[in-house]
């Protein structure tokens, strides 16, 4: 390679044989010693001679790193394209919810406009005139009836007019349905809106939302062995911070007594304090091998997909092997952390309890992102 020389007046014509690779400074890439003494010093430990940085890449550059590369670059590829998949067809279902949801609330004003014109200048009069004309067609008579059948009222054969106090009563159900509409459509749309811009904001910047998986406080102080894994484990827990957070995994404790075929678990979670299928959110099925690395009897299950996790919702966590084994488990447990607070969850008839309870259970802590 041949010598390239610093164009800074000041600088002598000195070679460009360092690179500055520190990511915050402004000045970053090729330069010289006098450079590296003006501009940076405060980062030194991220320069290096240009010839390391080449001597490096070389001897990277085997067919064996080639490959993992190759390997890495496609899977990446991969989980751009499932992105915008998923984008893409979110985006449909949202187009075609808002249109439906359009069309309802336009018609259901329709049809509280057509009730309102009851209570609204001559609407009454002029469907009992039109009912009195001697030729009427089909049309003109459904649509008459049709107009005043809010103040009509019916029980076993016979038929009324609302008194006064009852069309009241009848203008204030209006009255509160419009309200509803209107209460709760603002309320979900302007939800919405918020959501989709905080989305917005993290798509422009989403390198400089650093992910951190945090580890939460374990809620057993003591550790004993032989627990018997063979129903349900399962506990209900409320996250602490005031702010949504993303569980993207749990805490398993240590097997000591591994079954002769694969041991597999069924992890289950759940929204509210009852298990109860119809409120899963989250499952999956992880396989638990003797290799796996367990820190003071404790291992990691990382989920597929990180679970939004809203402040002071109930959830329940459920585990549940596929044959009988012996593992650790956690003893004088608390119903408080730094993080959570945790209760005993409610068993249906579809689940068979394991006799988790607040003061030992085997799932010792939660994994999540803020």
């Amino acid at each position: 390679m041949e010598t390239i020389y610093c164009l800074n007046q000041e600088h002598s014509e000195n070679p460009l044989n360092l690179f500055c690779l520190d990511n915050e400074c402004t000045n970053k890439g090729l330069i010289c010693s006098f450079c590296l003494l003006k501009f940076h010093q405060q980062h030194v430990k991220n320069v290096f001679p240009l010839k390391t940085i080449v001597s490096s890449l070389n001897r990277a550059n085997n067919p064996k790193n080639q490959q993992e590369l190759h390997n890495k670059g496609n899977e990446i590829f991969e989980k751009h394209h499932k992105i915008k998949q998923t984008f893409r067809q979110n985006l449909i279902e949202i187009k075609e919810i808002l249109n439906k949801l359009e069309k309802e609330i336009e018609k259901q004003i329709k049809v509280l406009d057509l009730e309102a014109d009851l209570f609204v200048g001559d609407a009454f009069e002029k469907s009992i005139k039109v009912l009195n004309m001697q030729q009427l067609k089909k049309e003109q008579i459904e649509q008459a009836i049709e107009k005043i059948e809010p103040l009509l009222k019916t029980f076993e054969g016979q038929i009324w007019i609302l008194r006064d106090t009852e069309i009241n009563q009848q203008a204030q159900k209006l009255i509160k349905t419009a309200e509803v509409i209107e209460r709760e459509s603002k309320f979900w749309l302007e939800k919405c809106l918020i959501d989709l811009k905080k989305l917005y904001e993290t798509c422009q910047n989403p390198i400089k939302k650093q992910v951190k998986i945090l580890t939460s406080q374990n809620r057993y102080q003591l550790t004993y062995e032989q627990w018997n894994l063979k129903e349900t484990d399962a506990i209900c827990f409320k996250s602490k911070k005031k702010h949504d957070i993303w569980l993207s995994g749990v805490g398993l404790y240590e097997i000591t007594t591994w079954p002769e075929q694969p041991l597999q678990f069924n992890v289950q979670l759940f929204e509210g304090a009852i298990l109860n299928k119809k409120k899963i959110i989250y499952e999956d099925t992880f396989s638990i091998k003797p290799e796996m690395e367990f820190q003071n009897h404790i291992g990691k299950i990382y989920f597929n997909k990180a679970i939004k996790i809203e402040f002071d919702k109930p959830y329940i966590l459920a585990l549940k092997p596929n044959q009988s084994c012996l593992s650790y488990y956690g003893a004088n447990g608390k119903f408080e952390t730094e993080e959570f607070s945790y209760s005993e969850p409610q068993f249906t008839q579809e689940f068979s309890d394991n006799s988790t309870t607040i003061n030992q259970g085997v799932i010792p802590q939660f994994y999540y992102e803020e």
